[in-house]
């Protein structure tokens, strides 16, 4: 494989299911080395885009390459470069930790050693655990050990942390900063935006089957959740409402004794200024913007028409 080969290289892929668009001319290249994250709603396409790349899902029209390989038609080269944990997977709960790893690692032509894949995952201690016996974060860690243990280039992850507690799913993320160092290459799907923005270097946002934007977690915030928000809590309710009447997008709520306002599309000079000549302001908060508010914002109005094409930023109000 060259160094300049893409470790996934996808153009137009377009996906259905009878009637149903699944995915719709998708594009999407991933460098070797890197952890590129799929965001996207339940049903945007992110489950049945990583199919086509193992080579489980097949396509209606487009191309798809694994380090220059096609999963269609190379099945059995694409399947010794790439492994995958599926988003549900199962166990043989009979089976215990070592033998379920030592029955993986026989799939592989160079596999990890059973010992050094339990330590990679914290697991040398349940080794002659029975499966059904694991924590839900201990099963969660076998499954990726499963998918780690064939020490292949690439590593396809769908949504591997759901429903982990943080520590187990900041242990999952360790995991996949590790084999990342080593030189693999990770493509992860994922409904949880901290997880994306701490561990992807670049993040997909896939709407309605289409690529509607790609960049680094910054890049993302920056062009569709710039400035923050602000939240102002005050004691006079009138004066409240007069403050959310003067930013577009403002809305306020009774809370106790005092009323909140939230005001969107704020820097931290904004929300000083507006707040400045205000009587009974009793607390004032500015926001940065995160991952999160770039992705609802992403997916908002106007997801039909969602394209490859750059979308304009959405235009944030300041204060004069």
């Amino acid at each position: 494989m060259s160094a300049r080969t893409p470790a996934v290289e996808i153009h137009g892929l377009t996906i259905s299911f009878g009637d149903v668009l699944a995915v719709d001319g998708l594009d999407l290249e991933v460098a070797p080395g890197e952890v590129v994250g799929l965001l996207g709603r339940n049903g945007a396409g992110k489950t049945s885009t990583v199919g086509a790349v193992a080579g489980l899902v097949q396509r209606r029209a487009g191309h798809v390459a694994v380090f220059g390989h096609d999963p269609a038609t190379e099945p059995d080269v694409v399947h010794a470069l790439l492994s995958l944990q599926p988003q549900q997977a199962s166990l043989f709960p009979r089976l215990t930790v070592e033998e379920t790893l030592e029955l993986w690692s026989a799939l592989y032509a160079d596999p990890m050693p059973v010992d050094e894949a339990l330590d990679l995952v914290g697991l040398q201690e349940k080794a002659r655990a029975r499966a059904k016996g694991l924590s839900g974060g201990q099963a969660q860690r076998l499954l990726l050990a499963t998918a780690f243990i064939g020490r292949t280039p690439l590593v396809v992850l769908d949504e591997p942390s759901t429903g982990l507690d943080p520590h187990a799913r900041r242990d999952i993320w360790s995991l996949v900063r590790s084999r990342q160092a080593q030189g693999t290459t990770v493509l992860i799907t994922t409904h949880d935006m901290d997880e994306a923005a701490q561990l992807c270097d670049r993040v997909a946002i896939v709407h309605r089957g289409r690529m509607h934007a790609m960049g680094t977690p910054s890049e993302l915030v920056a062009r569709f959740a710039p400035g923050g928000s602000g939240t102002v809590w005050l004691a006079d309710a009138l004066e409240a409402a007069e403050l959310a009447g003067s930013v577009p997008g403002a809305t306020f709520q009774r809370a106790g004794d005092r009323t909140r306002v939230e005001l969107p599309d704020v820097d931290a000079a904004a929300v000083a200024a507006v707040t400045r000549p205000l009587q009974s302001v009793t607390e004032v908060r500015h926001h940065e913007a995160s991952l999160e508010d770039a992705f609802l914002r992403a997916t908002d109005t106007g997801g039909e028409h969602a394209s490859a094409a750059p979308l304009p930023a959405r235009t944030g109000w300041s204060a004069p």
